[in-house]
């Protein structure tokens, strides 16, 4: 089954200085000096500019499992979603969302140019896209919400390939399972790495029943239970 929503429903994309100061690991309760926030309003701007923000998704039926096991299978689809992350986040979930968005190739070259001449540049620039991508992800899960709640579904929180023990090795089978190389130019390298950059896929579960709060809410995790041993927060 796959759920129409209008790209209209996608609002003008914003870019929040939190995420970006996150991005850029910049201490939350110390002041942007204020050449610095002029640099950061001028990328900021510079990336809405060249955003050609795109996206896909598809609902899938999960294939009934033993919530234990490492991972979950979709019906009618090749891609397994491996690990036990997945599979408790997916626990009482009956079908999921697959759903991948994109800022588009504008943006990476935006950063790619700026990485010539101006490093310091070039990582604002990146830290803003970031954030953006992030946002689009955040109206687009907003508006399946809206639309699936009415139909009495329940949503877990959106989980991506490289999340703690999902592998990011999975992004290949996940693009070619929602086709986004021809619907949103979503490509991925021999290496892993989505193309254009500043794009995100993700899984949300859905479940006809009342979720666990850590389904719902992702931070109540800590480091000390991700199985993602190698992440720079976890180290910090």
């Amino acid at each position: 089954m796959e759920i129409i929503m209008e790209a209209k429903e996608i609002t003008t994309l914003q870019v929040e200085q939190s995420e970006v100061l996150r991005y850029l690991r910049w201490p939350m309760t110390k002041p942007l000096p204020p050449e610095l926030a002029d640099d950061l309003a001028q990328a900021e701007a510079a990336v809405l500019a060249a955003a050609q923000p795109r996206f896909v998704y598809k609902q899938f039926a999960l294939l009934p499992e033993d919530d234990v096991v490492a991972g979950r299978s979709l019906q009618g689809a090749s891609l397994r979603l491996a690990g036990r992350d997945i599979a408790c986040l997916l626990r009482g979930c009956s079908a999921c969302l697959l759903l991948a968005a994109s800022l588009g190739r504008a943006v990476d070259e935006l950063i790619r140019r700026a990485q010539i001449r101006d490093v310091g540049q070039a990582l604002l620039l990146d830290a803003c896209a970031s954030a953006a991508v992030e946002n689009l992800l955040e109206q687009l899960q907003a508006g399946l919400a809206a639309e699936l709640q009415e139909q009495g579904w329940q949503l877990t929180a959106r989980f991506s390939p490289g999340y703690g023990d999902l592998p990011l090795d999975c992004q290949a089978q996940f693009c070619a399972t929602l086709d986004a190389a021809r619907r949103i130019g979503l490509t991925v390298s021999s290496s892993g790495l989505l193309l254009p950059r500043k794009s995100v896929t993700a899984v949300i579960g859905l479940a006809q029943q009342e979720l666990r709060a850590e389904q719902r809410d992702l931070s109540r995790h800590n480091c000390a239970a991700c199985r993602l041993l190698d992440c720079p927060y976890r180290r910090k």
